[in-house]
C-alpha cells in the first residue's frame, strides 16, 4: 500500500505555484503557436485541477482566448480533475495518453465526461507535440 505524504505548508504552496505556473504555460503556449490559436479560440470552459491534500488551481477559458487562472476551487466547474502533481505532469508532457492516465487512474475526472470536453480539456493542458510544432 502506497505510504501517505505529509506535506508542509511551504511545500503544499511550492506545489500550487508549480501547477498554477504550468497551467498558465501550456496555455500561453498555445495562444503563441497560429495552429493553436486558432483551434483555443473556439473552444470555452471552467476546470478544477486538484491535488489532494494540497491544493487546488481552476482554469476559465472563454471562446475568444481570453483565460483566466487562480488558486481555489471555481463554483460551476464543468469538470474536476484530481491527479498528483507527478501525475499531471506525467501528463502534460506527454509521458501518458490521456486514455492511459484515466484508465490507469492517474486522472480522476469529475463531471461532464464527454469525449469531445475530454479532448479539448486533455488538448490545453498538454504540451504541442514535437510532430505538432513543425508544421
Amino acid at each position: 500500500m502506497a505510504e501517505e505524504m505529509i506535506f508542509t505548508e511551504e511545500e503544499k504552496e511550492n506545489q500550487i505555484e508549480m501547477l498554477l505556473n504550468t497551467v498558465n504555460s501550456l496555455v500561453e503556449e498555445k495562444l503563441k503557436n497560429a495552429k493553436w490559436n486558432e483551434k483555443i479560440r473556439k473552444i470555452s470552459f471552467n476546470i478544477n485541477l486538484i491535488i489532494p491534500d494540497v491544493g487546488s488551481v481552476h482554469l476559465k477559458l472563454e471562446k475568444d482566448g481570453k483565460y483566466e487562472t487562480g488558486k481555489g476551487k471555481l463554483d460551476d466547474p464543468i469538470m474536476e480533475i484530481t491527479t498528483s502533481l507527478e501525475g499531471f505532469f506525467n501528463f502534460s508532457s506527454r509521458q501518458m495518453s490521456t486514455f492511459s492516465a484515466v484508465f490507469l487512474g492517474k486522472l480522476k475526472i469529475k463531471g461532464k465526461r464527454h469525449f469531445l470536453t475530454l479532448s479539448n480539456v486533455g488538448n490545453v493542458l498538454r504540451i504541442i507535440s514535437e510532430k505538432d510544432l513543425k508544421k
